[in-house]
């Protein structure tokens, strides 16, 4: 069962990977999971920004899907990294995959800045994958990076997806606040805001709003009593605000 595979993940190799991701997060995420795997035939999982794959590992367990996750990052090309918001190593990644048992075949490698990303190679990406289950939004926190980046989510994303945007509070990285309120404030998009929790801020498509953020909820009060939920507006949408239990996640079996 792949949630099972992210619990093993959480408490062994994501203990010793390099980078800010905290396992808390996975209270949050395994109702997501419940509810993509429910609707049958789970996608792959993408990031961009990867760093050394701490976080991106975890989505990979957690979906399972075999092949099509795609770690997309400008890795070696450091001049475009114009924020230095984390040196992007592809041996680290590649080593980090293999102490997590993650197969070669299920990873795809895509050096780019996502800034060069036009509708064409988009078109491509969602054909060759069939859209993704999760995706993260971890790449350049300069505000046109993240709306820029978010689109590409958003346009690869299945219906049925979640949308990770990272540091959206964090007062080191401005951009990504500001560019998620230009988002909102100048555009109607697709997917929503649903809840922040760690660090992260995650969307979902409006269509499932509803059902996303009652699953969350539900399964939070069941499972995590100790979490603090609250309902808040967020661009005028219902959104939570999730401090997770302080004990690790335990994804139930």
């Amino acid at each position: 069962m792949p949630i099972a595979d992210a619990k093993a993940y959480l408490d062994g190799p994501f203990q010793i990977i390099k980078g800010w991701c905290l396992p808390n997060l996975w209270q949050s995420i395994e109702p997501l999971y419940e509810q993509i795997v429910a609707r049958g035939n789970p996608g792959p999982v993408a990031e961009i920004g990867v760093y050394q794959g701490k976080f991106f590992i975890g989505l990979v367990k957690t979906m399972g899907a075999p092949t099509n996750n795609y770690a997309i990052d400008v890795f070696d090309l450091q001049e475009f990294n114009l924020d230095k918001a984390g040196e992007g190593n592809i041996e680290a990644l590649r080593a980090n995959l293999r102490s997590a048992g993650v197969d070669d075949a299920a990873v795809e490698f895509l050096k780019t800045d996502s800034m060069w990303l036009n509708d064409g190679d988009i078109r491509r990406l969602r054909a060759d994958t069939g859209g993704f289950s999760m995706f993260s939004v971890d790449g350049c926190h300069l505000a046109e990076h993240t709306v820029n980046d978010i689109h590409i989510a958003m346009e690869l994303t299945r219906p049925d997806g979640i949308i990770f945007v990272d540091d959206y509070y964090n007062p080191n990285w401005p951009g990504v606040q500001e560019g998620v309120a230009r988002l909102y404030f100048g555009q109607v998009p697709r997917f929503v805001p649903l809840f922040f929790s760690c660090n992260k801020l995650v969307l979902c498509n409006i269509s499932f709003h509803a059902r996303y953020l009652k699953a969350v909820r539900d399964y939070l009060a069941a499972h995590y009593p100790g979490a603090r939920v609250k309902l808040v507006k967020r661009f005028g949408y219902d959104t939570l605000t999730v401090v997770p239990e302080a004990k690790i996640a335990t994804p139930a079996t």
